[in-house]
Parts: C-alpha cells; sequence; structure tokens
C-alpha cells in the first residue's frame, strides 16, 4: 500500500506593508561622473595614427549607466527642447543609447516625436538602406556623443541631404570646440548645443592639423538605376573620351554621360549579363571603347556614338578590364569559365575584329587585369593562381611568374624609371618585383586585403588597404614611410590630380594628399562608399568621384 503522508495545518497572516518614507536622492553631479569614469588618461591608448594619446573621452562609459544616462536626457530636455514637435536623429554607434533614451523621455513627457538613425555605411542587405526610421517634415535634431572634427556630423549631413532634409539643430554631451569643428559649423550655419566643453574637464585639443584649403562646388550626380549596394568592392572605373566619361553598371549598361551636365549621350546594354552586369573598366584606343561583362562577351564599340563595332564571346564571364598593346593589334584580358578544367585563363584579342588570337589555360577565375611594360613588351597581370604573371602580348607564351599567397585583382603599377612591377595582393602583401624578372625586390605587409593598383609618384608608392590605411614607401630606400589612417577601406586605385595624391574609401570620404608632407589637402564626404578610382579633366578643374552604388558625381575643384 502506498505510505500516507500527514501535513499540518500551517495559518498564514499577511504581513502589513507600512508605507515607507522616500529619501530624496542627492542630485547627480553629471561633470564629476564624466571627469571620473569618461575620461581616460594612460598609456594604452592609441590614437587612429597609431600615435599614442594623452587622453581620450570615453562617453560609451558613461551611457551604460542608466543614472547617469537618464540626467543626460533630463538636462537635455530641460534646457534644449525642441519648440513644438520634432524628429531626433543620431548616428550610429555611440549615438544610438542617448537617442533612444531622448525619444523615450519626450514621448513620456508628452512630445510629439519621430526617431531615426542614419548609419555610417549602406546596409548592403535587406532593404538596403542609409537611414533606418521614416523622416518626416518636421525639424531635425541630431545627437551625437561629442562633436570635435565635424567628421562623422558631416556623413550625417550629406545622407540627410540627398533625402531633401536639413539639420536645425545639433545636441552633443561635449563640445571640443576643435578649429575644424568650429569651421564646419559655420560653413553650414549649425547651431552646436552642449553640456559640456573641453574646459570644463581642464582639458584642450591637441595642436590641430591643417585644415584642407582645397574647396569643391557640386554640379551635377548621375544615378544609374537601379543602385546596386550588395558588393562593396571596385566596379567600372569612369573613363574620359574627349567631353563625355564613361562607365559600366551592374545593370549591365555601359553610359556616356556629358561631362558638363551628367546627362546621357548614349546608353549600350550589355544583353544576358548576370546580377554584376559591368565591373570590367573599359580601355580607350583610337576613338574605340574596349570592356567586358558578366555574360562573358568583350565588346568594341565607338566610344563618341555607342555604335557597336563588334563582339566577342570568350568565355562565361568577364570582370576583368581590357589592356591594349597597340604595337600588336592585341587587347588582352581575363576570362571566366564554368569549367572544372580550366576555370580561367587570359586571352588575347584582335583589336580590329575581336577575333582569338591566344589562351593562357589557368587553375581559377580570371578576374586580374593586365598592365604592359614596354622595356621587354610584357603584358603583367596579378592572377587568381596567386601570382604575378608576365605574358608576351603576341603570343601569350609565359615570360615568368612569381607565386604570391592569394589572388591579385587588379592591375600592378608599372615604374619605368626602375624597372619595377608593384601589386597589391589579397594576401595582404604590397610586392614589389622586376618589370623584367620577376625577381623579388621587397613587399611590405598590410593588415588585410589589398584590391587596387598602387600610384608611383614622387619616388614612392601610394597603396590602400582593407585594413582602413594608405601605405606610403620610399622607393629609393625601400621602407614604409608611413601608414594614414583614413577611417574606411580603401580600394578607391590612388591618381594623381593637380600634384595631389586623389582617392576614396568605403566610408564615403574623397581625400586630397599631399605626396611630400602628407598632410590632408583636399577633403570631400560623399553619401556611399568610394571603391574606384577618381577621374577628372586634364585641367583638373573638375573631378568625378564614382560610388560603388553605381553613382558618379562631378565637383569643381575652386
Amino acid at each position: 500500500m502506498p505510505a500516507t503522508i500527514a501535513f499540518s495545518k500551517v495559518t498564514f497572516k499577511p504581513e502589513i506593508s507600512m508605507p515607507r518614507k522616500k529619501s530624496k536622492a542627492p542630485p547627480l553631479d553629471l561633470r564629476a561622473f564624466i571627469e571620473k569614469f569618461g575620461v581616460q588618461h594612460g598609456k594604452d591608448m592609441v590614437s587612429p595614427t597609431a600615435q599614442p594619446f594623452a587622453w581620450l573621452i570615453d562617453m560609451r562609459r558613461v551611457f551604460m549607466r542608466p543614472e547617469y544616462l537618464a540626467e543626460i536626457v533630463r538636462q537635455f530636455w530641460d534646457k534644449f527642447a525642441p519648440d513644438g514637435p520634432a524628429q531626433i536623429g543620431g548616428m550610429e554607434v555611440a549615438g544610438i543609447p542617448l537617442l533612444t533614451a531622448i525619444l523615450q523621455a519626450g514621448h513620456e513627457k508628452g512630445h510629439e516625436l519621430n526617431g531615426f538613425m542614419v548609419r555610417k555605411e549602406r546596409k548592403t542587405y535587406g532593404l538596403q538602406q542609409l537611414i533606418e526610421g521614416e523622416l518626416t517634415g518636421r525639424p531635425i535634431v541630431l545627437v551625437d556623443d561629442m562633436m570635435n572634427s565635424g567628421e562623422s556630423l558631416e556623413k550625417a549631413r550629406v545622407v540627410l541631404e540627398r533625402a531633401g532634409k536639413k539639420i536645425s539643430e545639433i545636441f552633443v554631451v561635449v563640445d571640443f570646440q576643435s578649429k575644424k569643428g568650429m569651421i564646419w559649423r559655420k560653413l553650414h550655419d549649425i547651431k552646436i548645443n552642449s553640456l559640456f566643453t573641453l574646459e570644463d574637464f581642464d582639458l584642450a585639443v591637441t595642436p590641430p592639423k591643417p585644415v584642407p584649403q582645397q574647396r569643391f562646388e557640386f554640379v551635377w550626380r548621375y544615378a544609374a538605376e537601379p543602385l546596386a549596394p550588395f558588393d562593396v568592392v571596385p566596379k567600372s572605373t569612369p573613363v574620359i573620351v574627349g567631353n563625355s566619361i564613361c562607365f559600366g553598371t551592374d545593370a549591365a549598361a555601359f553610359v556616356s554621360l556629358d561631362m558638363d551636365t551628367g546627362k546621357e549621350n548614349w546608353s549600350y546594354q550589355a544583353k544576358g549579363a548576370m546580377r554584376k552586369g559591368i565591373w570590367s573598366s573599359a580601355a580607350l584606343a583610337k576613338g574605340r571603347l574596349y570592356f567586358g561583362a558578366y555574360n562573358g562577351i568583350v565588346y568594341c564599340l565607338d566610344a563618341h556614338s555607342g555604335a557597336e563595332i563588334w563582339r566577342s564571346a570568350v568565355c562565361d564571364w568577364v570582370g576583368s578590364s581590357p589592356l591594349v598593346v597597340e604595337r600588336h593589334g592585341v587587347l588582352v584580358v581575363g576570362t571566366e569559365y564554368e569549367k572544372p578544367r580550366m576555370p580561367g585563363s587570359m586571352v588575347g584579342l584582335s583589336l580590329e575584329t575581336g577575333e582569338k588570337l591566344w589562351e593562357f589555360p589557368m587553375r581559377a577565375y580570371q578576374h586580374g587585369s593586365a598592365s604592359y611594360w614596354p622595356v621587354d613588351d610584357l603584358a603583367i597581370c596579378g592572377s587568381a593562381d596567386h601570382s604575378i604573371l608576365a605574358l608576351n602580348p603576341l603570343t601569350g607564351e609565359k615570360v615568368w611568374e612569381f607565386y604570391t599567397e592569394r589572388s591579385i585583382k587588379y592591375p600592378p603599377a608599372i615604374d619605368l624609371e626602375r624597372g619595377l612591377a608593384i601589386a597589391a595582393s589579397f594576401d595582404g602583401y604590397i610586392y614589389v618585383v622586376k618589370a623584367k624578372t620577376g625577381k623579388l625586390v621587397e613587399k611590405f605587409k598590410t593588415d588585410d586585403l589589398c584590391y587596387s593598383t598602387p600610384l608611383i609618384t614622387h619616388g614612392r608608392v601610394f597603396c590602400g588597404s582593407g585594413d582602413r590605411h594608405l601605405y606610403v614607401i620610399d622607393l629609393e630606400k625601400m621602407t614604409l614611410v608611413k601608414k594614414i589612417d583614413c577611417g574606411a577601406r580603401v580600394y578607391s586605385s590612388p591618381r594623381l590630380i593637380d600634384g595631389k595624391v586623389a582617392f576614396g574609401n568605403t566610408g564615403g570620404v574623397y581625400r586630397e594628399v599631399d605626396p611630400i608632407t602628407l598632410e590632408v589637402t583636399g577633403y570631400l564626404q560623399l553619401v556611399d562608399g568610394i571603391t574606384n578610382a577618381v577621374a577628372h579633366t586634364a585641367d583638373a578643374r573638375r573631378i568625378f568621384i564614382p560610388s560603388y552604388v553605381n553613382e558618379l558625381y562631378c565637383f569643381e575643384r575652386l
């Protein structure tokens, strides 16, 4: 039989709770807390330029303490509450806790509010947006943790300007009142409200670097439809033809634009191309444009009318950019096949007819492109076979090959003065080899993949890396001079414009750098990332900046 369990009776008496007197919390000393927990001093802090910081202010540590975040929000609404309905916006990442808390408190106070967030870079999937949230017609108050040079706020400003909106005011916890920041707010006539300045913490900015003197004036913008934000990589670089500028798009259209107005002169459709469309950068020779498409066809068009002269179906896909070798009448370009035994190759085509003259087989898809070494008549390319390869452009015979650790997808730079070929690899190295023999001279390590063609000027090499730096190498001493922090990946191949090294980054920033002093002389913020080289007129008065989403901007250099 089952055991019997006896339970004793227990009588529960409800407790009578007596009301407690709430003790009034002492007022929070926000300034003292920021000074103690936000202001950091020490030897282990490194600036973006790899130099030690004497101090920094980390407002994230402050925002993670809810009572002090609430105090910041309270002071915002007490001192800087907008008149009437408003929309409050913030920049990722540091401004998001502040934005959320301000919106919540404002809602509880009965304010009519709308919120939004501006991304540093466009999301490449989903809705692919730069602005999260819906914009309305209400006045905009932008909030952030700090205001220093104004560079991050400039990104928000240009994104909102593209959307047809203007910032009414900006609120920050700490205003550095730096020289660059003061110039920025005056230039754009934007009021900055803050709770503190550096003086409140007995801090001062270090002597400022020279403010970029080069000014730019917007002329026009062309946007191919639809925009293509999925692949943040180099695509079709614009090429100037007389008073026109031409490039390919992800929608497989090769377009010619009027340089003065940005209006289309003509558009040629590469039918049957896959999602990537036309990533090939066109080669121009004797009034003809040569390029490939992701339908496996290489095209030759009349540069002025866009009329097709010939087409050559050479493979399954062409992402490589052609090289014209006029002395042999040959076009050298990489190919990609859906064939396991020969996934890629370099081919030589007739400039006149597109007929295949020779083919050099490879073990991987050949996205890489070639540059010409005229002294020994060599087409030198990077390869997906993890090498730098030199071919005879007339016959396709291999002359030499230097092996790397990973692919090289962009053409090497050729140094005629020193007899060098310089290639940037996906293995993160910048390789310097003898153009005649392929013998290694030196290699320089970066901290991420390299996806661009270096620039050689003033006895130096300038080469970008995915580690967010532009590397500067002395070719005489074969030493690294400097790595310039650029804040985002540098895939844009540098160009020499008016004696300055010009390039962009994936954060949408265009820079001009003095090749000797390495000071930034020009700075321009775009909405989307810049992954290709910038084109310019012969007199350098106008520049044409492509974005990776298939836009082209024209600016006047003042």
